[in-house]
This record gives structure tokens, sequence and C-alpha cells, in this order.
């Protein structure tokens, strides 16, 4: 049996097809950019010249769960226009006994087989397998029980592919998690402490009068610095507002998010446009003062919003440059200003299909600012598996140009 074959397109492009159980397990590491424990796994097969998108994961149920599960789970999916699925089920949970003659999680598989079939979508494969490693025997769940032995995933066609293209796929999940983590602490409290200096530099606000009004404009106290940092993570007394809520630019409220007036908002979309050029070019070396400046920049929800085009065409150079920007930020940036890079990191990630990555970035978010709405926003679509074009209405309704061309 032919079991994988390529095929570079004329846009460079590189499709690797998979026909045999064997190889479709071993690349699942591969597709979810992480070796995965004892789970559940769904591939949504689009047809022979679509992608497997999208790969869902879940960890496995307990039995008396396991019709909620298995709903929640189809449901996921149908989201999505396909042809068929692959469930693979990996391990099984602890304290599970399969019973005599049967396939660990027998039940589960068959809830799931018998679900898509009556959606209309079969299941082309429903395999189970002890853990993915070169060497495990895998079975199938169906009548006619194929059988065989994983390749090692590592040294297969889609693993080399995948590796020429600067993929990466990590030994766990914890190992993704942790791309996330803060740099220096020292260095982090330094940051933080001239990102207090310049709130407390900020200028004062002006209080629009009435129109018609002959009175000049009166200025509002300075905010406290508490305050202003929660306007700068989107936050505020006021609704803060996401790229499909625009805010009320005319209230004169305190400390509110949108108080930015356009001179503020050109330099700041300067100092992007620099970081995003520099990062193009693979500079990605970022002093205390451009991390505090692009801090300040991305606190400019105006600018934040627009900074979402970046992550479109998703997965071309620019893009992945700016995701790589994004993510410098998330670990040199202070709570709550890490809020605004992680929010960008997670809608990047999630427009080309890396929910494992955009739910942590959105954890994130939320994590150094509790309540952000667009990270919150975005968390609830991907929990629903909301199909990532849905998401480009987002950066659609936003002026681009921020990309150096």
């Amino acid at each position: 049996m032919t079991s994988t074959t390529t095929d570079t397109g004329t846009d460079g492009r590189i499709t690797v097809r998979i026909s045999d159980p064997g190889e479709l397990i071993a690349a699942v590491p591969h597709l979810l950019t992480y070796r995965p424990g004892p789970s559940v796994v769904l591939l949504n097969h689009g047809g022979r010249e679509s992608p497997i998108t999208p790969v869902i994961r879940a960890d496995l149920p307990d039995s008396t769960c396991e019709p909620d599960a298995a709903r929640d789970l189809v449901r996921a999916v149908l989201r999505h226009p396909g042809a068929g699925v692959t469930v693979v089920i990996i391990g099984r949970r602890p304290g599970h006994r399969a019973p005599p003659g049967r396939i660990p999680h027998h039940g589960l598989a068959h809830r799931l087989m018998s679900a898509f079939g009556d959606a209309g979508r079969p299941v082309d494969h429903a395999l189970w397998v002890p853990e993915i490693r070169g060497g495990a025997r895998w079975r199938c769940y169906h009548e006619v029980c194929l059988r065989g032995v994983l390749p090692d995933d590592r040294e297969t066609v889609l693993a080399a592919t995948m590796a020429t293209t600067g993929q990466v796929t990590y030994g766990s999940r914890g190992e993704v998690a942790r791309l996330l983590d803060p740099d220096d602490p020292a260095a982090i409290t330094r940051r933080q402490h001239m990102l207090d200096a310049a709130i407390d530099n900020w200028p004062t606000r002006p209080i629009p009068t009435a129109p018609g009004s002959s009175d000049k404009p009166k200025h509002a106290a300075a905010a406290s610095p508490d305050k202003a940092k929660r306007a700068a993570a989107g936050s505020s007394a006021v609704e803060p507002h996401s790229a499909a809520e625009p805010a009320d630019r005319t209230a004169g409220r305190g400390a509110a998010p949108d108080w930015f007036g356009e001179a503020q908002s050109a330099e700041h979309l300067a100092v992007v446009r620099a970081a995003l050029a520099r990062a193009v070019a693979g500079d990605f070396d970022l002093s205390d003062e451009d991390v505090v400046s692009l801090a300040m920049a991305l606190s400019d929800l105006t600018v934040r919003d627009r900074c979402l085009t970046t992550a479109d065409p998703p997965g071309e150079p620019p893009a992945t440059a700016a995701e790589r920007l994004w993510l410098e930020l998330v670990r040199r940036t202070p709570m709550p200003e890490r809020a605004e890079p992680a929010v960008l990191l997670g809608y990047s990630a999630y427009r080309r299909g890396d929910g494992v990555l955009a739910a942590l970035a959105f954890d994130n978010a939320l994590a150094a600012h509790p309540g952000h709405r667009l990270a919150e926003l975005l968390r609830i679509c991907l929990s629903h598996q909301l199909p990532p074009e849905t998401l480009r209405r987002l950066s659609d309704c936003q002026e681009g140009g921020l990309m150096p061309t």
C-alpha cells in the first residue's frame, strides 16, 4: 500500500497525502504541534485536495460522561465542512478496564462512529494505540479489524516536511506552554518600574465641552497609575471595546481605554511599524525601552486592533514574523500590559489553525488582565471550535498598512 505521497504546488506549498492508518496516527503529534498523552483525537478530512482541519483533542472521559463528551466533540467537528473523520484514541483513562476481547474505550469509539454516521459524515478510521511511539501496535475499532505497527513519528515524510518549513513538534503540551513563560524576573520588575513612570507622566486628558460652547476645553486630573494601567490593559470603569465594538470616543470618562488622541496614536503606530519591520528582517532583540514603548503603543486599543491585520495571510512569512514579535513581548512585558501582545499572539495562532497555542495565549492574556474583553470573546470562539476563517472579519474591518512593503 502506498502510505504517503507528496506534491509541491506552483506556490511552493508542499502537500503530504497519507493513506495508511499507522502513518495517520504518527501524524497526530505534528498536527497538534505536541505529543499527546491519553486522549481522544478527531481528524476532520476535507477531501483529497483539502487539509485535515480541524484537529480536535480532548481528555478521555469517564464512562458516565461519554454521551455528553461524544456529543460535544461531534458538534465541534460538524461546524466545519468535511468529507470524513478519523477517530484516534490514545492510551486509556486511569482506572479504565476494557472487557475481555475488547479494545479500550470501545464504547466511546462506537458512540462517535454512530453519531458521525447519523450526521452523514462517515468515520474513515477509528483507531486505538497505547501511545504514539515508534513500534507501538495499533488496532481498529471497525468490525473488519485492521492492525499494525506505528512508524517512528520523528522519521516520517510529514515530520521531514514540517522540519523543512521550520515547524516544531513539542514533547508535550507543557513544553508549548513554557514558550510563554516570562523571561528574567528582574528584567520584568525593571520594566514594570519603567512602565509605572511612563504612566505617571501621561498627559492629562481634555474634557470636551458641549457643542457650540465658547468655553475652552477643560482638562481632567491625571488618572491614578492603577486606573491608567487598567486602561492600558484594555479595561476600565467603562466597557472596553474590541475590534468589533467601537468605543464612544466623545465621552469624557476618566482613564477610559480610548483616551489617546490622534497624534498619540500616530506615534504608537510608528513604534509598532518599526518593530514589525525589524521582526520581518529577523531582528527580535528588544531593549527595555523597546518593550516599554511597545507596551504603551499596544495599550492604545486603536493600534492594538489594527495589529490584528498582521495575522493575514496566515502562516506566510510576514505573519509568522509578527507572531514571533507578539510572543517575545508576551515573555518580556509585565502584567497587565502583557495581555495585549498575548491576545494578538492568540489571534494569529488561531487564524493559522494552531488551537493549542491560541488557547494558551488567550489564557495568558486573561491571567495578566482578568476580564479582558477581546481575550474572553476569542477564547469562547475557540472553545466552540469556530473555524479560523470566520475570525477574518475582525481584521478585515481594520485599516492595515503596518507591515513593511
